[in-house]
């Protein structure tokens, strides 16, 4: 089936967002983005920095509010405010750049408190499929370990496993390698692998420029708030169109 005939995971239409500057002037950050994300996407999102994509990540769970258009999520609109989106986002999995694991809880209880409190799984239900992903990051003898006791690559690796442990339809990751010094990037990138190759539907925002050219299906470049232009791998690395693009790529490969 062709991406015309299938029905978008996401769709974003004419997305807008400001803030206010110091002087209390409105700053657009996004400008009208209309983009469509599918199931078993594995779409990653790049650009300079400063150029809206973390803004853009976090409209699409409304961790930042919009200010103009519409995000339709599995056919709802969840800009609308009647939309209860705390039962919306239990489907979106965020991981974001410095890991946000409850420091007072040890790992196992910060991957089984979502799906106990918000799914009304059993402790020990919660447990067995926390289990099975700590063992897919492989992380099992961790699990009564402390966030200040792990190395921030495995931090990460936990965070991950904490939002697969809601069993959600979408992965959002924020550059979650950023914060990571260069020798644990690479256990955290082995996941994210797994993963897209698990036909994890994931949109991720990232400067690792070689794993988005691996791994992504298609990439979108992201600059002076819009999306301006988007590809496959290896089109958009080898036959870039726009000027803005070429420029980036030329500092950044």
């Amino acid at each position: 089936m062709t991406t015309e005939q299938r029905k978008p995971l996401i769709e974003v239409k004419h997305l807008c967002k400001s803030f206010k500057d110091a002087q209390g002037n409105m700053e657009e950050v996004l400008e009208d983005i209309s983009v469509d994300f599918y199931e078993g996407d594995v779409a990653f999102i790049v650009g300079p920095s400063g150029a809206g994509k973390s803004t853009f990540l976090r409209c699409l769970n409304r961790l930042e509010d919009a200010t103009g258009g519409q995000i339709f999520f599995e056919g709802v609109n969840i800009l609308d405010n009647k939309v209860d989106i705390d039962r919306h986002r239990q489907k979106m999995g965020m991981v974001f750049q410095q890991f946000n694991l409850f420091p007072h809880l040890c790992v196992m209880d910060n991957l089984t408190i979502g799906p106990v409190k918000l799914q009304g799984l059993t402790k020990d239900q919660a447990e067995e499929r926390a289990m099975k992903l700590l063992e897919r990051v492989k992380l099992a003898d961790r699990a009564r370990s402390y966030p200040n006791q792990l190395s921030g690559g495995q931090k990460q690796r936990i965070a991950i496993a904490r939002s697969l442990c809601m069993e959600p339809d979408v992965m959002l990751f924020d550059e979650p390698t950023s914060a990571l010094d260069p020798e644990m990037v690479g256990e955290v990138l082995e996941v994210m692998r797994e993963l897209a190759n698990d036909k994890m539907t994931m949109i991720v925002v990232t400067h690792e420029m070689a794993f988005a050219r691996e791994v992504a299906n298609r990439i979108l470049f992201m600059a002076d708030r819009q999306i301006l232009e988007e590809n496959d791998p290896v089109n958009f690395f080898e036959n870039p169109k726009n000027e803005r693009l070429k420029a980036f790529l030329d500092k950044m490969i």
